[in-house]
């Protein structure tokens, strides 16, 4: 029954295989004509610089007067047309690697145009025989309900991910401003005068700046962690991060002209800061995890259905 199918997914199946050859195929030769016409370029400049010796020795000029004066032309002539020879040899080398380069090259995209459109005729033909064996085969329906719920878990994860890196780069910024108001403070305390005051308040205006960002970025994050807790509640402890945002600005705003409470404001955001890339890294770690069941059910489904009888 599925016959014709499967010879026709075998052989664009083979086209794909192709494709990946020639296009591999294509950039080397790129690659290759480049450092070729960089080469045949070079050869036409020694050639030119040739030529134009042996004009000079044949024409009227200085060194020419020179040359017959002390008898040396011919020998001389002799010379610079055997270099000149050469270069010319040299030229038409180059050319001839370039032109076979470019040939090769035009050969390969030949080849590809012939190819390049195996892929939605491969999913036309695979999408016709998934509808026919899903219908006949509970296997393939476990699997694509497996992979559903596993796509599912990986968009929440990379959803969350994105929110928690925003958080992450808020708290830099915040944690480089905080930095420098701290140290232009110590210099304001050792009598940097009005200049130096005014810089660390205008540092302490940009830490919090990036805190307020890193706030909303961090209600988003949160919300994001709830929906990967929905997905997966025992994959991973996000329980008391969810607190974070609660107390995380306590204290910040009245304390933040404090010169003495700088070092502590610093301290509370570089260990929030921690926080966060703790948790980065466990979802990075559990989205890899999920990314390769998903890829190994993917192959699983698909050599299902290519191989179904």
């Amino acid at each position: 029954m599925y016959e014709y199918m499967n010879e026709r997914l075998a052989e664009l199946k083979e086209k794909g295989r192709k494709k990946e050859k020639w296009e591999k195929r294509q950039l080397q030769l790129k690659e290759e004509l480049v450092a070729l016409e960089r080469t045949r370029e070079e050869a036409s400049r020694r050639l030119a610089a040739e030529e134009e010796d042996v004009k000079q020795l044949t024409g009227l000029s200085l060194s020419n007067l020179l040359y017959t004066v002390l008898g040396k032309k011919t020998e001389k002539l002799d010379q610079e047309q055997r270099e000149m020879v050469e270069a010319k040899l040299k030229y038409d080398e180059a050319d001839r690697a370039v032109q076979h380069t470019q040939e090769q090259l035009a050969a390969a995209e030949a080849q590809l145009k012939e190819v390049r459109f195996w892929k939605l005729d491969y999913d036309q033909v695979f999408e016709a025989k998934e509808r026919k064996v899903l219908q006949e085969n509970s296997e393939l329906r476990t699997l694509a309900e497996e992979q559903a719920t596993l796509s599912v878990q990986n968009k929440e994860l990379d959803e969350a991910l994105r929110a928690g890196r925003s958080v992450a780069h808020d708290l830099d910024h915040a944690i480089e401003k905080l930095r420098s108001a701290k140290n232009w403070g110590t210099y304001d305390m050792l009598g940097g005068g009005m200049i130096s005051t005014h810089i660390k308040h205008g540092r302490l205006d940009e830490a919090m700046d990036h805190l307020y960002r890193a706030q909303n970025s961090l209600r988003r994050f949160e919300k994001e962690l709830r929906d990967v807790g929905e997905q997966m509640p025992t994959q991973i402890e996000i329980g008391g991060f969810l607190k974070f945002s609660d107390y995380f600005f306590d204290g910040f705003v009245m304390d933040w002209i404090v010169q003495g409470k700088i070092n502590e404001m610093l301290s509370q955001v570089e260990s929030r800061q921690s926080e966060v890339n703790k948790i980065i890294s466990n979802l990075a770690g559990l989205q890899r995890k999920v990314e390769t069941e998903l890829a190994s059910l993917r192959r699983r489904y698909v050599q299902t259905v290519e191989q179904y009888i």
